[in-house]
Parts: C-alpha cells; structure tokens; sequence
C-alpha cells in the first residue's frame, strides 16, 4: 500500500476514533483545535475521508456501520438540526450517542489494509 493511502487510513481511524470518544472529551479536542463552537468538525472530518478511502480500499465488514454513521451524521445536517452541532448537544442530544455507538461499531470491523 501506498505510503499516502496508509496516512489516509490512519487519518480516517482517528476521525473514527475522535466519535467514539465521550462528549467531554469531544468538547476539549475541539477546544484545543481552536474550534470550541463547532461540534460539526467532527462529521467534517469523518466525511474527508469516507468516501474516498471507500472508493480506493473500500470498508470490508465495516461497510454497512459507516454508511449507517454516515447516514446518521447527513440526516443531522441542515439549518432545522443546527442544534445539534453546538457543543453542549454533544452531551444531551441522543443522536450523538448513536454517532459514538456506531464509530465504535464500525472501528472494530474496519479492515487495517496492512501488507
């Protein structure tokens, strides 16, 4: 695998990873990004890399979770959700819950493309 696709999966695994994470945890990674306000860096940085790396190394079993997560976040999306993209709905609104339930989901079945 090419040294570039290896970055873009590790990039894309800690996109995944940084929705798994609790709220608060969430809150301070967007704190120390200079970013406090804006809880859709997250979905951002997910979506940078799903759909290309799907294209080019595809999800293996993973596949079905993150076009659920996917799904997910674009159903959140639009000026009628933008509650939910404050920092505070990190905690309180349960879409984020499921957003963390299917990262963590998707993380475990995700192929490594190693070798």
């Amino acid at each position: 695998m090419e040294d570039y696709q290896r970055r873009q999966l590790r990039e894309f695994r800690e996109a995944l990873t940084r929705l798994t994470w609790p709220a608060e945890r969430q809150q301070a990674w967007l704190r120390e990004i200079g970013v406090p306000g804006l809880a859709d860096e997250l979905a951002l940085e997910f979506d940078d890399f799903y759909e290309p790396l799907g294209r080019s190394l595809g999800h293996g079993d993973a596949t079905p979770v993150l076009a659920e997560l996917d799904a997910l976040l674009t159903r959140m999306s639009g000026e009628v959700n933008a509650h939910l993209w404050r920092p505070d709905a990190l905690t309180s609104e349960p879409d984020w819950q499921r957003v963390r339930e299917l990262a963590t989901a998707a993380l475990g079945l995700l192929p490594d493309h190693a070798g």
